[in-house]
């Protein structure tokens, strides 16, 4: 499977009216050919209250580009975007994930269906590598790292790699999405500190595993009613 993995920004109040409008359009583009499995918003990190997160899955690109082409020629999805401008930006990135993730489910619930269902808070890294290095990143990532952050109310949804956009190139990638998600604030800040006061979980945190990494960029985000990952 692969993911289209995509930013959307809507500044001055406009948010609201994105996210509102997005829901009436929600069974069109999933009737297209594809999922939307994730929706969350920014509360903190980079354009906070004013972008959200979206993971939509596929079979493989060519299900992926014919849903693009489905999209582009349906005049009515064309219409209503052409009638609610709500959105400043969009950023949009292909991911395929890695080994060590838990495997998501091929088929998911319909969005009326999960409405209700209680959410929890999505932790967003996005971490850039020197070329060439990504496999050793994922090999500590998967030997030492994963095991040692497992908690109570804390999961990893997934560990990606960029396939086609940015920190690509020559067929790598030396960039990297973790999203994990934690059952509250509460359990996401024990898990944040609990790296600060075990000495060894520090040293592995602090010193060997970010010797792998060049730059982390961080966003806590909270999914919207629709997200089918919760």
């Amino acid at each position: 499977m692969i993911f289209q993995h995509r930013r959307i920004v809507s500044r001055q109040g406009k948010l609201e009216s994105r996210n509102t409008v997005f829901r009436k359009i929600i069974a069109s583009l999933d009737g297209h050919g594809s999922r939307l499995i994730g929706a969350w918003e920014v509360l903190v990190g980079p354009d906070a209250g004013c972008a959200i997160w979206q993971l939509r899955q596929f079979a493989d690109l060519t299900a992926w580009d014919a849903h693009q082409n489905r999209v582009r020629a349906d005049e009515n999805l064309r219409e209503h975007h052409n009638q609610n401008r709500t959105v400043d930006m969009t950023e949009t990135a292909i991911l395929r994930q890695v080994p060590v993730s838990p495997a998501l489910p091929e088929e998911w619930p319909a969005v009326e269906s999960v409405i209700s269902a209680p959410r929890g808070y999505v932790e967003q890294r996005t971490m850039w590598f020197q070329p060439g290095t990504t496999r050793e990143h994922h090999k500590i990532y998967q030997e030492e790292v994963a095991p040692a952050l497992e908690r109570d109310g804390v999961r990893l949804i997934g560990l990606f790699d960029t396939y086609i956009g940015p920190g690509t190139s020559n067929g790598a990638s030396a960039r990297s999405i973790e999203l994990r998600r934690f059952d509250s604030l509460d359990c996401w800040q024990q898990w944040k500190e609990g790296q600060d006061s075990d000495p060894a979980l520090r040293e592995l945190m602090r010193s060997k595993y970010m010797q792998k990494i060049v730059q982390v960029d961080s966003a806590l985000m909270r999914p919207l009613d629709y997200s089918r990952i919760r």
